[in-house]
């Protein structure tokens, strides 16, 4: 990995599993993603202590849920309004993956017919009665909710084969043919195929993997079948190879989990069903890796330090899978932390794919700590994460650059987030519920999107432009920090040659920003730090952002170059507070150092905090520390970072 993870040992132990090939699987059901003799494991398993509870909640799930109201779907667009008691397609799309299940690995365990005849009277309900397969903000025959609903069909067949009547499953068949199959191959045999059928995002693996566990399940039991696998199969590898060796994904962790739910999926049963293609996604360097991507982004036990639209925390049984195929318990250990969802919410089957995931079998490293890397830089899109310790750190810094075309990005280079504990003090604000404009070009003039928006920097009152690219530079490691450097240069509205943000990590304890401009006229400049805490002026020359009892300091190095206030941010659906130090008069030379300072609210000390120029060298002190940057053709490179008498070269 790009992570500089100090995981030399993980990394090896990693690429040394050997990802075995599994036989084509006879024609008989179940065999998307465990087959009879895995079924009885799993029921072993599920009488295990460690176990014990998830079977009992898939149970217990499942008889709430015969009690349930029906799945209404709405034909409202995004935006608007629904009929009382109705449900926009990819919510009912969602509720109806958990419903149909929960009911079949009850069925399963139990053998209770009750939940075998919920789930086929759910599947002939959507087939029947539902006015649309297709979500009302996407374009017809086949969308993402085509592509759940696909692999909700093919997860049912299969698992039900057995208990279904040679009437219910060709009327399942049928019925399923009719409004998704038909749908993927009308769209995917286009002379210019939907966007979606080879996107490097989220919407390839929904789409073409849904249509892929769709047809391993109906099988031969569909003419359509063979059509559908080869087109979906190899579409696929556009999503696993945007991918990087290093396991990271430009469209956060929420997205994340939802496009790597099926493209896993979708991977694991073409491999089993003996087709290549499974065996090549599933054997990626970047598969092997990309359990730590969120891990490392989602600290603690609460928070996301993920950017862009979707930066939820990761809780999904597919690390369980990551866990036992890659045979590393980091994956598990993180899912095992996971608080169990209440049985009231609908949605992802999480404990009935727990059931099908979690190894059981206890080995001596399953409860050791996990090797997360305190510091990680990620280059294949340009984040990194800076904290003292890992897991649980006390405080982190994430980092934010790469390209602003990526799926779902904010226009957010060099965007910094803070936590401490488990308070986000300066974080990123993420998204709200998609309006009907949100994918136009419309959508860069939403707050959150914006550059103003970020904790980054302003140009000229302006923000960053769509597709621009960024870099990110490093590590840069040295004996007392750790450091990387931003690159935003000519990504502005404003013409601006060398944009630059470099975060160093010193010694462990705080955090210094310096920021270079280089425009191509003199404008005005702006850094900009939200919060949904207090900020109030220090006597430091500073200013101190508290909440939940703990703060951190934000201290510019020079008060002579911005002023500094504090001001209620307009435009988010949340009230926050923001801290803009803007420049005193415009320029096209502009660089300065702010140190961040987590601490206690309690703790009153507060090292001052100063920059000068020497030649062509730039001092910045925090109290006795020493940071110097020396300037050259690229701009100003870190070149030596001292704790009082204490020097480490930089490398």
């Amino acid at each position: 990995m790009r992570i500089r993870l100090q995981l030399p040992a993980v990394l090896v132990m990693l690429g040394a599993v050997a990802l075995g090939e599994r036989a084509p699987a006879a024609p008989e059901h179940p065999r998307l993603l465990f087959d009879r003799a895995e079924l009885e494991t799993i029921r072993a398993n599920a009488r295990q202590p460690a176990l014990a509870p998830v079977a009992a909640r898939v149970i217990a799930r499942a008889k709430a849920l015969l009690t349930a109201p029906p799945l209404l779907v709405s034909t409202t667009g995004r935006g608007e309004p629904d009929p009382p008691g109705h449900l926009k397609g990819l919510e009912a799309a969602r509720r109806l993956q958990g419903r149909t299940a929960t009911y079949a690995m009850a069925f399963l365990l139990s053998g209770d017919r009750r939940y075998r005849e919920a789930a086929v009277a759910e599947l002939d309900h959507a087939i029947a009665d539902w006015p649309i397969w297709l979500d009302t903000a996407h374009q017809p025959p086949y969308d993402l909710m085509t592509g759940e609903l696909a692999l909700t069909f093919g997860l049912a067949y299969d698992w039900l084969f057995d208990a279904l009547s040679p009437e219910e499953r060709a009327r399942l068949r049928d019925g399923v043919e009719r409004r998704a199959l038909k749908g993927y191959l009308e769209s995917a045999t286009r002379e210019k195929p939907p966007f979606w059928f080879d996107a490097h995002h989220n919407w390839n693996p929904v789409c073409n993997g849904g249509a892929t566990v769709l047809a391993l399940a109906l099988g031969d039991d569909s003419a359509l079948s063979s059509k559908v696998l080869g087109l979906a199969a190899p579409a696929m590898a556009a999503y696993w190879d945007h991918l990087g060796a290093d396991g990271a994904w430009d469209e956060g962790t929420g997205y994340w989990t939802y496009g790597h739910r099926y493209g896993f999926m979708a991977a694991d049963a073409l491999r089993r069903a003996g087709r290549p293609e499974g065996a090549d996604y599933l054997g990626r360097p970047g598969a092997r890796t990309t359990g730590y991507f969120p891990i490392i982004f989602n600290p603690g036990r609460k928070l996301s330090a993920s950017f862009g639209d979707s930066p939820s925390r990761v809780a999904d049984p597919l690390l369980y899978f990551l866990a036992r195929e890659y045979r590393n318990p980091d994956f598990a250990w993180f899912q095992d932390r996971t608080e169990a969802r209440p049985l009231t919410r609908e949605g992802w089957p999480d404990d009935a794919l727990t059931l099908v995931w979690r190894d059981v079998v206890e080995r001596p490293a399953t409860r050791a700590a996990p090797r997360i890397p305190a510091t990680a830089g990620f280059s294949s899109i340009g984040w990194a994460m800076l904290a003292p310790a890992q897991p649980d750190p006390p405080f982190f810094l994430a980092f934010k650059n790469g390209s602003l075309a990526a799926n779902h990005s904010h226009l957010d280079l060099n965007h910094v987030s803070v936590g401490v504990g488990d308070t986000m003090l300066l974080p990123d604000l993420g998204s709200r519920s998609y309006p009907a404009d949100y994918f136009t070009s419309k959508r860069y003039a939403y707050y959150e999107i914006s550059t103003a928006g970020h904790n980054t920097v302003l140009v000229g009152g302006r923000g960053q432009v769509p597709g621009r690219a960024g870099a990110l530079r490093g590590p840069f490691e040295g004996g007392n920090y750790m450091a990387f450097a931003g690159v935003a240069d000519n990504a502005y509205e404003a013409p601006t040659p060398r944009a630059r943000r470099h975060v160093v990590f010193v010694d462990r304890r705080y955090y210094v920003l310096l920021d270079e401009i280089a425009a191509a006229e003199p404008v005005p400049i702006e850094l900009r730090f939200h919060t949904y805490g207090a900020v109030s002026a220090s006597g430091s020359g500073g200013w101190t952002v508290s909440e939940n009892g703990i703060a951190l300091d934000v201290v510019p190095a020079d008060r002579k170059i911005v002023d500094g206030r504090v001001e209620a941010a307009t435009g988010w659906i949340r009230p926050v507070n923001v801290l803009r130090l803007a420049t005193r008069e415009s320029s096209g030379r502009f660089a300065l150092a702010t140190a961040i300072l987590p601490r206690l609210a309690a703790d009153k000390a507060r090292p001052p905090v100063s920059q000068k120029v020497r030649g062509d060298t730039l001092v910045v002190s925090v109290g006795s520390d020493r940071l110097l940057f020396g300037a050259g053709g690229e701009g100003y490179v870190l070149r030596e970072v001292s704790l009082g008498s204490r020097t480490r070269d930089a490398r």
